[in-house]
């Protein structure tokens, strides 16, 4: 706007003084909003640093399991800095540790809402992704957590997962190698390697990756517990055994290892250990239904068929999908001679699984290249069975 000059003001001086207020008073007022922007930085600066020291503590209940603690942690941070990503993606981690994937991706949206090139949350929602078996979405967020951080071994070895888990285990095999190249001592990627190399027949190269994960983390149960599976599947029951013995010693909640040691003690007929080691995991976990399964399987074996039925109900009851639920339940039936409801359920058994017996007829030739014969016996008596009354 221009200045008006009055009659007062054609003397030069005056003329200048007037000017120098006016410019005194502009300077005054630039300064006065750039000392408010100063203040306002400061506050900004002061809420963020305040916001981290929030997210330290929450990270580190976060390293202790202790999820709840975590999420207070991470929602005070939150409220200090409303656009403090890592906050957002420690507290998914710690929703996905309280098995809430759902709510766990909307805050991994939300850390990659402020931070774009956040590849750590685009790792943890894939995982998130995966647990609900949305594999392929997962394997597109892993590339892209592998776009801004080229380097990142656990999104290669989470892509690796992935590829597994849709069949393609080749593809797996070359993830699990660049995250071993990129970080050698991850167990993860190790454990992983592993269970490809057995989906692919190699069961020397999965129990030696199975070894260097636990070289790596002596601790790591599902390790134990994974090399156990390869161990029985060879044949070496006994080692299987003290395997399945060394996951629990490390996760004493371990249902898989308390039902699969269950498992090949009820092959090398010691059914009281089995059921123990059954009633154990059921005390864990009163619907678990693979200690139902595996509990019949032993009562099958002691020719208790009707005992065998009322557990396969169970196991039925709380996974009414799997297939050889079904298939255990129609052997028990026919060994009573009930033949027509055993075909009902040879029947729902394919119907859940149509590739059953193409994969028993695989899982046969294995276990006769092994020379594992107590696992061929009862194979080749269940294809038996199943072909004949299916």
């Amino acid at each position: 706007m221009a200045i008006k000059i009055s009659k007062n003001m054609c003397n030069p001086m005056k003329f200048i003084k007037y000017i120098t207020a006016v410019l005194l008073l502009l300077n005054t007022a630039i300064l006065a909003e750039q000392n408010n922007q100063l203040v306002q930085h400061d506050l900004i600066q002061e809420r963020t640093i305040i916001a981290r020291e929030y997210f330290n503590i929450g990270s580190s209940f976060l390293r202790l399991k202790k999820y709840q603690e975590a999420i207070e942690y991470f929602n005070i941070a939150i409220k200090y800095s409303p656009g403090y990503a890592p906050a957002y993606n420690g507290k998914g981690i710690a929703l996905d540790g309280f098995g809430k994937p759902l709510e766990a991706i909307e805050n991994y949206d939300l850390a990659i809402k402020y931070n774009p090139h956040f590849a750590e949350a685009y790792n943890n929602k894939a995982v998130s992704y995966r647990e609900h078996g949305k594999n392929e979405e997962a394997i597109i967020l892993c590339n892209l957590a592998i776009k801004y951080k080229p380097h990142f071994a656990e999104a290669y070895n989470n892509k690796g997962a992935s590829l597994a888990r849709l069949g393609q285990y080749e593809e797996a095999m070359e993830n699990y190698d660049i995250a071993i190249k990129y970080e050698p001592n991850n167990p993860e990627a190790y454990y992983n390697k592993g269970i490809a190399l057995l989906h692919l027949g190699d069961i020397h190269g999965a129990i030696e990756n199975y070894d260097i994960a636990i070289r790596y983390r002596p601790n790591y149960s599902e390790a134990y517990h994974n090399k156990g599976l390869t161990l029985a599947i060879w044949g070496q029951f006994q080692n299987a055994i003290e395997h399945f013995d060394l996951a629990i010693k490390y996760d004493p909640n371990d249902l898989k290892a308390y039902n699969n040691k269950g498992y090949v003690l009820n092959l090398l007929k010691r059914p009281a250990e089995a059921m123990e080691s059954c009633n154990l995991a059921i005390k864990i976990d009163p619907n678990c239904a693979d200690s139902y399964y595996i509990k019949g399987m032993v009562f099958e074996k002691l020719g208790k068929h009707q005992e065998a039925i009322k557990n396969y109900d169970i196991a039925i009851k709380y996974n009414p999908n799997f297939d050889k639920n079904y298939l255990e339940k129609g052997i028990s039936l026919v060994n009573l001679g009930q033949y027509s409801s055993a075909k009902e359920n040879f029947l729902l058994a394919i119907k859940y699984n149509p590739n059953i017996i193409s994969e028993h007829e695989t899982m046969l030739k294995r276990l006769t290249e092994l020379k594992n014969f107590t696992g061929v016996k009862e194979y080749e008596q269940k294809l038996q069975i199943l072909k004949k009354y299916s």
